[in-house]
């Protein structure tokens, strides 16, 4: 019986790609082959949590975009270009909150462990704000299908402000076209609770497969949450990559 410290999106999302993929990584302890494109990300994140927090945001990202490169072997030498435009971008929308908020749900009676993440920014105006890099493309309908993280972080925010109308929004920072995209969801409150439910039925599935070691593979992957292709075994987003490299997944 695998027993999970925690559970959170980033676990449910590897579910959906693959069962098999979530055993190598979660179960096995397989380590994660770190692609160029994770190390942007990154690097990203870790800047837009320094901008928000008050301190120089591009600085930030540059020193960790350099430590990054210097562990693969080899990356596009435009990104450092790419990633202070984007940043700039988001400096632009003049965005206000608690960046990088942590937050753990009770569910250890049903799903035997807690749900924790980081929400990228707890907005200030009442808006809950995802952080994406890509080279894929984004549309309103892919924001509109996408449950993990708009369901989990709103229910997170709701058990802190109950007043907290669901707003959710995916920022966009596509490093191949260099531009920046905004997708809000569209949903309503009955919407939010009809989608809580389902994603409710579907982690109790998921509970329930892992704590019976069922991780059955039915060829069927679901999509690449960097570049929105579909996965499969073998797929990388970025040929350049490292297996040992250490960074948060």
């Amino acid at each position: 019986m695998a027993v999970m410290p925690h559970w959170s999106a980033t676990r449910f999302m590897t579910w959906d790609q693959c069962p098999g993929e979530f055993k190598a990584r979660y179960v096995d302890g397989q380590k994660v082959q770190v692609t160029e494109a994770m190390a942007f990300g990154q690097a990203m994140h870790l800047g837009l949590e320094a901008h928000f927090h008050g301190d120089d945001g591009i600085r930030a990202f540059r020193a960790a975009w350099k430590s990054f490169i210097a562990e693969l072997p080899s990356v596009d030498p435009n990104l450092t270009r790419v990633g202070m435009d984007l940043f700039e971008q988001v400096v632009e929308l003049d965005l206000h909150g608690v960046p990088e908020r942590g937050f753990s749900i009770d569910t250890n009676d049903t799903l035997l462990a807690p749900i924790v993440g980081a929400i990228d920014l707890w907005g200030a105006d009442g808006v809950t704000y995802d952080f994406k890099t890509t080279r894929g493309a984004w549309s309103q309908e892919r924001a509109q299908k996408e449950v993990w993280q708009p369901v989990l972080y709103t229910w997170a925010r709701w058990l802190e402000e109950p007043e907290y109308g669901g707003d959710f929004e995916y920022v966009v920072l596509n490093r191949l076209t260099g531009q920046l995209q905004r997708f809000r969801r569209d949903w309503s409150a009955d919407d939010i609770n009809v989608q809580m439910n389902a994603a409710w039925e579907r982690m109790r599935a998921i509970a329930d497969d892992v704590a019976a070691d069922r991780y059955v593979c039915a060829g069927k992957h679901g999509f690449c949450p960097e570049c929105g292709d579909r996965w499969a075994h073998e797929h990388v987003c970025d040929q350049a990559a490292r297996a040992g490299m250490r960074i948060r997944l």
